[in-house]
């Protein structure tokens, strides 16, 4: 049994469906509309025409074989009667086939043929009878030119009823996308930070009811955890602010008093609650939408906050040396909290120490640039641009990279993170 052809696996229907797929809805819509009156309209002129010429030889064969009949007829009665000669209508007998062109005398009889002869269009008919083989031609040039006329017309036709229905079509498909449009558009003009959005009420009247219905659904949702992720941020940063401010304050205290062996314990002391209220604030800020620039941005110097981040970090990892490299220009300020630089640095410079597999983490400053580098690889693939949180080492969480990325994007800093030779390298460019 022989096996059904599929064509949805030829190359060329695959083609033609991905070129259909890329297309706009509304021209996708139209051009439906349009191939389908296109098919329709050839379809039906194809068929009239072809029914038209049916009828048409039908009648002419009619014709021909009544006047043959009435010829065999005369020549019952007088055997010597002449054929039929006319301006359109000719018998000819099997003694008369000098009279007649080579390839109408060749034609095989019971059929009606339709031959060229000279500028002449002839049918012709053949057939034996009692009196031998006789020849009906018949001169239909005139309606030939009228038939081909009629199909031009017929042509112009479909042509000017599939240009109508194009119009037509995108018209209509423009009326049929407008609501689609007017959907994007208002979701278009939503501002992330607005909540409490609702649309249904607008399309309540249209086919997209429904799915303005089910989106605002998904706001109703997506505004109850935004509003539950901000609450819990702000309370969360309220309530670590208030130890910390204690803690600051005790160890403030317990500096006032002349103890030279607590002095390294409370220098930890200071440097974990400085670490914790940065924390805190960079978690307060990225729970934050910026809906509009500060009118007073803060301008942090660069060298100072990698300078007291590189001191407070030596002592976290006594068998290895952050070597500093910094070039000897004008300070580097960035218009962002000390706190957001601080994080940045911070995590970078403390991630290469946790995670190098080598003795030395090398910090370069130049221009606006602060580069890391430590030895080692990172894990494949390389998280060049991670949605989400991202780690160099296959154990961690990633979280503090996470933040680095995400204060990245907040000021507009370009951050790279990527294998060079047998060292990972993090750069981050404070674009002006």
């Amino acid at each position: 049994m022989a096996r059904a052809i599929d064509f949805r696996q030829s190359r060329y229907v695959r083609n033609l469906s991905s070129r259909f797929q890329r297309l706009s809805l509304r021209a996708r819509i139209a051009g439906t509309m349009l191939a389908l009156v296109a098919i329709a309209g050839i379809v039906l002129a194809a068929w009239a025409h072809l029914a038209d010429e049916r009828l048409k030889r039908s009648i002419t064969f009619d014709l021909l074989s009544e006047e043959l009949s009435h010829y065999e007829q005369r020549m019952r009665v007088d055997r010597g009667a002449d054929p039929l000669r006319s301006a359109r209508l000719s018998i000819y007998r099997s003694s008369d086939l000098s009279e007649l062109p080579r390839h109408i005398a060749r034609l095989k009889p019971g059929e009606m043929h339709r031959v060229r002869s000279g500028k002449q269009l002839l049918d012709v008919l053949v057939r034996d009878g009692d009196f031998g083989r006789l020849y009906i031609t018949y001169d239909v040039t005139t309606y030939a030119r009228q038939e081909n006329l009629s199909l031009l017309v017929l042509s112009l036709g479909v042509i000017a009823i599939v240009l109508i229905a194009g119009w037509s079509a995108f018209g209509i498909s423009r009326r049929l996308v407008k609501p689609v449009n007017a959907l994007a558009d208002r979701l278009t003009q939503i501002d992330p930070g607005e909540r409490h959005v609702r649309i249904g009420a607008q399309f309540a009247t249209n086919e997209l009811a429904p799915i303005a219905r089910s989106i605002d659904t998904f706001m109703e949702r997506l505004d109850g955890f935004v509003e539950r992720e901000q609450s819990f941020t702000a309370t969360a940063s309220h309530e670590l602010r208030t130890p910390l401010a204690v803690i600051r304050g005790a160890v403030e205290l317990l500096e006032g008093l002349d103890r030279p062996r607590s002095a390294n314990a409370l220098a930890r002391i200071q440097r974990a609650v400085r670490e914790m209220s940065e924390f805190t604030d960079a978690l307060l800020m990225l729970s934050r939408e910026e809906r509009t620039p500060p009118a007073v941005v803060p301008e942090c110097d660069v060298n100072i906050v990698l300078l007291r981040v590189v001191e407070d970090l030596r002592s976290l990892v006594p068998g290895k040396r952050i070597v500093l490299d910094l070039a000897e220009t004008d300070a580097l300020e960035v218009a962002a909290p000390d706190s957001m630089v601080a994080m940045v640095v911070g995590n970078i410079v403390r991630n290469a120490l946790q995670h190098g597999t080598g003795h030395d983490v090398r910090c370069s400053l130049r221009g606006r640039e602060f580069t890391v580098a430590n030895s080692g690889t990172l894990p494949e693939p390389a998280p060049q641009a991670p949605q989400r949180r991202f780690t160099t080492h296959p154990a961690g969480h990633g979280m503090g990279l996470y933040l680095v990325r995400r204060i990245c994007e907040r000021y507009h800093w370009a951050i790279r993170l990527e294998n060079t030779g047998d060292a990972v390298q993090v750069s981050v460019d404070f674009l002006s």
